[in-house]
């Protein structure tokens, strides 16, 4: 026998949470999680690659930029070199990020997620096989280029 009768809605989560009704006069439902802890996850992930992207050509830029003759044997112009490919990315970035931002408005964000993530890695791979300086300022403009997803991915962060 319930303490409550049931008449309206408050009176049942009164009645399912009430610590002095015995445990078998308790109505427990296993209520799920309101985070979805996959999409969450795959998300933060997906976000990585930003930061991994734009860090990750930091430790052998100058030896790169060395081996490839780049500076015509001049060692004090390698540093100038390493900074202009470096910031390329960042400029690139900036230009991009909120044209991502408007296609994902029209086509929706998984297809400008997926698309920026495929040619993210594609990008890459053209950098680490890049031998002229051109290609390295080409791949290293398309890195950036297609890294705008930070936005997009906050988007659909904000929409779960």
């Amino acid at each position: 026998m319930a303490r409550y009768e049931q008449a309206n809605d408050s009176e049942h989560v009164a009645e399912a949470t009430d610590p002095l009704l015995r445990p078998e006069e308790r109505k427990t439902e296993k209520t799920p999680t309101p985070l979805p802890k996959v999409q969450i996850g795959i998300l933060l992930f997906f976000q990585l690659a930003e930061p991994i992207t734009s860090q990750c050509i930091y430790p052998f830029i100058n030896q790169l930029i060395s081996e490839l003759d780049i500076t015509g044997g001049d060692e004090r112009k390698v540093g100038y070199y390493a900074g202009l490919i470096e910031s390329l990315f960042f400029a690139t970035e900036a230009l991009f990020v909120l044209q991502w931002s408007r296609v994902s408005d029209y086509i929706g964000r998984k297809p400008v997620l997926l698309t920026g993530m495929a040619g993210l890695s594609l990008s890459m791979i053209c950098f680490g096989l890049s031998t002229t300086f051109i290609g390295l300022i080409m791949s290293r403009c398309l890195v950036g280029m297609l890294n705008g997803n930070i936005g997009v991915i906050k988007c659909m962060m904000t929409g779960l």
